[in-house]
């Protein structure tokens, strides 16, 4: 399982890497700072999992939400400081799977991961079967 995390706060990134080496220790993470960075390594390196910021440096995290849809229906999970429902609206109506605000607990974070990957893998099999 490789995570993409597209994250400015290097104290969010470590925070949610604790969390991964605890309880998901076989996840493989790689993250940016940057918007831009990030879609290259959705991109190049095809991540099951991508955890987006929305306020990012360089560029807006709808945009580079809308960007890595183009490329993969992969999971992505929002991780924002933004709470107005119209942001969470957005999110999820532009390709979002899920949406978190920040602060989070790290645990919850882990179990919706978890849930998209499960249920990602529950429709690849029904595909597979048909």
């Amino acid at each position: 399982m490789k995570i993409l995390i597209i994250e400015d706060d290097p104290q969010i990134v470590e925070a949610i890497t604790l969390a991964f080496q605890i309880r998901w220790p076989e996840a493989k993470l790689i993250s940016t700072l940057q918007g831009e960075k990030g879609i290259e390594l959705a991109k190049n390196e095809k991540p099951d999992i991508v955890i987006l910021d929305l306020g990012l440096p360089d560029i807006n995290g709808y945009d580079v939400l809308k960007q890595i849809r183009m490329f993969t229906n992969n999971p992505i999970l929002i991780l924002t400081a933004r709470t107005e429902e119209s942001d969470i609206v957005k999110g999820l109506e532009w390709g979002a799977d899920d949406y978190m605000t920040k602060p989070f607990h790290q645990l919850e974070l882990l179990s919706r991961l978890k849930a998209l990957t499960r249920r990602r893998a529950d429709v690849n099999n029904e595909a597979t079967l048909s």
